[in-house]
């Protein structure tokens, strides 16, 4: 019991890091962490006793509790350069090559989302239609609410209903959920349309 007791700090500050990291990684991945407590202290135990020894290889030091909290910048610095990765759409052309054809994602909606460029979302419902620019969309969510700026909202006929288009102070919310389709167009330059190309081109071959 005496030796949990002297070890219980230090496992308390590999579980800090851990979590540090963790949390982060999740929070910028756009993952949700689901785990039981008992696994999310397993985890962040497991993860800080990593980041802690390999950043003890680094041969400098100003006191344990500078280092310590400079190792819990450091994890929170990690575990958001990690969740970038995996949300980048290099990654997922690195996937590609390896011939690994699925996503990294949970939600389908952060697969096909462009963060680089503007993108057109027309979306569909019975007896109307939303069609403007994404201005933001509910994470963790196959289903996600929308906001949608310079929009216009269009009768089951096509006719527009209200023009909201030029309109710089107005956003609606829109539930995805009880839509009948979601279309997105996206930028010309957006790196999402060379892969469209490439199916096309493909889609052209298989046809042909």
């Amino acid at each position: 019991m005496k030796e949990l007791i002297e070890i219980l700090p230090q496992i308390i500050i590999y579980i800090v890091i851990g979590f540090s990291f963790a949390k982060t990684f999740h929070f910028v991945a756009l993952k949700q962490n689901n785990y039981s407590i008992e696994h999310i202290l397993t985890l962040s135990l497991v993860l800080g006793y990593i980041i802690w020894n390999i950043l003890h290889l680094i041969p400098i030091s100003i006191s344990y509790t500078i280092d310590t909290l400079g190792m819990i910048v450091v994890a929170i610095f990690l575990g958001y350069v990690s969740g970038m990765v995996l949300r980048s759409k290099k990654f997922i052309y690195v996937l590609d090559r390896l011939k690994i054809h699925d996503t990294p994602y949970v939600y389908y909606w952060d697969s096909i989302m462009d963060n680089d460029f503007p993108m057109k979302v027309i979306i569909g419902y019975e007896k109307c239609t939303y069609e403007g620019m994404l201005h933001n969309y509910e994470s963790y969510s196959n289903n996600p609410h929308m906001v949608l700026a310079a929009y216009v909202l269009k009768d089951e006929n096509g006719k527009i209903k209200e023009d909201n288009s030029k309109k710089d102070n107005i956003v609606i919310v829109l539930d995805s959920a009880s839509a009948k389709y979601v279309k997105v167009i996206y930028y010309t330059e957006s790196r999402e349309c060379t892969d469209i190309q490439n199916l096309v081109k493909a889609n052209e071959s298989i046809g042909g």
